[in-house]
């Protein structure tokens, strides 16, 4: 069975609840084309965020998500959702709804966004977002050649890898 096929079988099985709750609230915004809501939306997803930090047991999203974990640091989702469709325009699109997948990436995009500002290492973890699962970067590959630029760079003044 090859990779891909088994990652559609486990799909269901790979759900995040919480991915899965913004794209249902965002529907109707995205099925009516109403692309002033899409901020406000996402804005509404960030304090949902902010009370679920500062009391967790009690918040409104752990009642709607009781699998949501915990939050770290704040999630600036606005300016993300803004940031990601100034460069693939989804508030463009009509009565198409953003994908589980562009909902993660606004996500990850919001992380990095509230961490930008102390980040200091990045790492990385085989999730098949990089590379297939079990194979490797080729040694040509952008990604790697600019890899390993960081990494001269971050062995010379911080780390001991090399």
């Amino acid at each position: 069975m090859s990779a891909s096929m088994f990652n559609f079988i486990n799909e269901k099985y790979r759900r995040d609840q919480l991915i899965d709750f913004m794209k249902e609230t965002l529907r109707h915004s995205f099925i009516l084309n109403m692309p002033t809501n899409y901020g406000a939306t996402f804005r509404s997803f960030e304090a949902l965020v902010e009370e679920c930090r500062s009391t967790p047991a009690q918040s409104k999203l752990k009642q709607l998500v009781p699998s949501v974990g915990s939050f770290h640091t704040p999630l600036p989702l606005e300016a993300a959702f803004a940031l990601y469709d100034q460069k693939y325009h989804i508030s463009q699109r009509r009565h198409v709804t953003p994908s589980f997948n562009e909902i993660r990436h606004i996500l990850n995009l919001a992380q990095v966004m509230a961490l930008s500002k102390s980040l200091r290492m990045v790492t990385f973890d085989g999730d098949q977002t990089l590379y297939d699962d079990g194979g490797n970067f080729s040694a040509d590959s952008i990604l790697c050649v600019l890899l390993c630029k960081v990494n001269v760079l971050a062995g010379s003044s911080h780390s001991g890898w090399h």
